[in-house]
C-alpha cells in the first residue's frame, strides 16, 4: 500500500516536472503537495560536485518516475527494460589514495555503498519484472525506492570526519 501512495505522490509531481512550459526545478515547495521538488544544495560539496551530481540525480529521478508509472500499470517490459538502464548506468568510482583533489574524495564512502546497492536492487526489480508476481514487482520497486531515501539522506549529511 505505501509503494502505491508513494507512487501516486510521485506521478502527481511528475506531471508537472514532464510539462516542457513548467518552470526550472527550484528547491520551492510545490502548490498541490507542500513537498519540494529538488533537495537542497549540501554545502561540504563544492559547487563542481554539486552539478555532476545533480546532473546525474535528475536522470536517476525521470528513471525512477518512469519505473513508478511502469510498475503501477503493471507494464512489465518497460519495468525490465528501465531497471536494466538503472542497472547498466556507469557508476562514480571510489577515490583512490592520493586523490584527495578528486571530486569523488568530497563524497561519504556510504553514497557508494548505496550506488551498488541500487544496482543490486535495480537488477531484482528486472528479475520481478519477468514474472507473474504483482506483490514482488511492487516490493522490489518499494526497495529501490528506500535506496533512493537513503542516498538522498546521505547526501544531505555532511560526513563525519575521523582525525587520526
Amino acid at each position: 500500500m505505501r509503494v502505491f501512495l508513494v507512487g501516486l505522490i510521485v506521478l502527481g509531481v511528475s506531471a508537472s516536472a514532464a510539462d516542457p512550459a513548467s518552470k526550472p526545478v527550484t528547491a520551492k515547495k510545490t502548490a498541490s503537495t507542500g513537498a519540494k521538488k529538488s533537495l537542497e544544495a549540501p554545502s561540504y560539496l563544492s559547487p563542481l560536485a554539486r552539478q555532476l551530481l545533480k546532473q546525474r540525480m535528475k536522470r536517476h529521478g525521470q528513471d525512477m518516475l518512469s519505473l513508478v508509472q511502469s510498475v503501477l500499470f503493471l507494464d512489465r517490459e518497460s519495468t525490465q527494460r528501465l531497471a536494466s538502464e538503472v542497472a547498466k548506468e556507469p557508476r562514480l568510482t571510489r577515490p583512490i589514495a592520493g586523490g584527495a583533489d578528486d571530486v569523488n574524495a568530497a563524497l561519504p564512502e556510504r553514497f557508494f555503498v548505496l550506488q551498488d546497492e541500487l544496482r543490486s536492487r535495480a537488477l531484482d526489480l528486472q528479475t520481478a519484472a519477468q514474472g507473474p508476481d504483482n506483490a514482488q514487482l511492487a516490493l522490489r520497486l518499494g526497495e529501490m525506492t528506500q535506496t533512493c531515501v537513503n542516498c538522498h539522506s546521505t547526501y544531505l549529511q555532511p560526513p563525519v570526519r575521523v582525525d587520526p
